[in-house]
């Protein structure tokens, strides 16, 4: 004859049950977390050791150095949100033409500065009694980055298009002119400081977020970025980025084996 289950009995399941579910998330919670971190840690330790990885890196075309972890505002303002995260070092991947591939945790941006002549119609128009246009020293900043530098870059953006995930990238650029007679700052049509979030995937879907604002309300900075920067360049500029911190994993990866860690 079986014997009844006591309360006690049926009590110590439940608690057995509770335990397991809760390890069970805990383990998910821990793994996800090392997922994340797994990037940050292995850009930490090759700066940590940069000449062990210097000639590799640079023997992809690319000057390296280390930003450190700044108690004052940088010079550069694509820099100022590791100022502003209280976070650092950096890895820095410069390329041939100036722009600055960061990596903190992954890869977090882009930046990119150009400068050049240009025929701009100078502003504002009420000044003049007639549209004014004069040759002038036209400089562009260039800032792709994630929203939160801290958060892991998205390999592969499947997030639906009315959700806050979609739009994972910001990009922001700066457009000032100075006088080719003076260097003075000259005021001109088209100038001034545009941004939105798009998504990684295509560099088409964008909006502002800040809740989710209406596809117009981010229609005149897309138009300005896009003045500058087409969708396709954006794109590659982000892709190299992604390629460069796989890069970076494998190299880290390939020198732990040969010191037998």
């Amino acid at each position: 004859m079986e014997k009844p289950i006591t309360g006690k009995s049926v009590c110590r399941k439940w608690i057995f049950s509770i335990l397991v579910v809760l390890l069970l998330i805990a383990v998910l919670i821990i793994g996800q977390c090392k997922k994340q971190e797994t990037e940050y840690f292995i850009i930490q330790a090759i700066i940590e050791e940069l000449p062990h990885y210097q000639s590799e890196i640079e023997s992809w075309g690319y000057e390296v150095s280390v930003l450190p972890k700044m108690t004052e505002e940088p010079d550069n303002a694509g820099l100022m949100r590791y100022y502003w995260k209280s976070a650092g070092p950096v890895l820095i991947l410069e390329n041939q033409d100036g722009g600055m591939y960061c990596f903190y945790v992954g890869f977090d941006q882009y930046i990119s500065e150009s400068t050049y002549i240009e025929n701009m119609m100078l502003a504002p128009v009420s000044q003049y009694a007639e549209k004014e246009y004069e040759d002038v020293l036209k400089t562009v900043r260039l800032q792709i980055c994630k929203r939160d530098i801290k958060q892991e870059p998205l390999f592969e953006n499947t997030a639906d298009a009315d959700a806050k995930d979609c739009y994972d990238v910001s990009v922001l650029i700066e457009i000032t002119a100075e006088s080719l007679v003076d260097g003075n700052e000259v005021s001109v049509f088209g100038g001034g400081f545009f941004e939105t979030n798009y998504c990684s995937n295509n560099f088409e879907e964008c909006r502002l977020w800040n809740g989710i604002d209406p596809a117009s309300a981010n229609r005149y900075s897309d138009q300005n970025i896009k003045q500058e920067y087409g969708a396709a360049q954006l794109l590659e500029y982000y892709r190299q980025g992604l390629e460069l911190q796989s890069r970076l994993v494998e190299l880290y990866h390939e020198r732990q084996g040969e010191d037998g860690r």
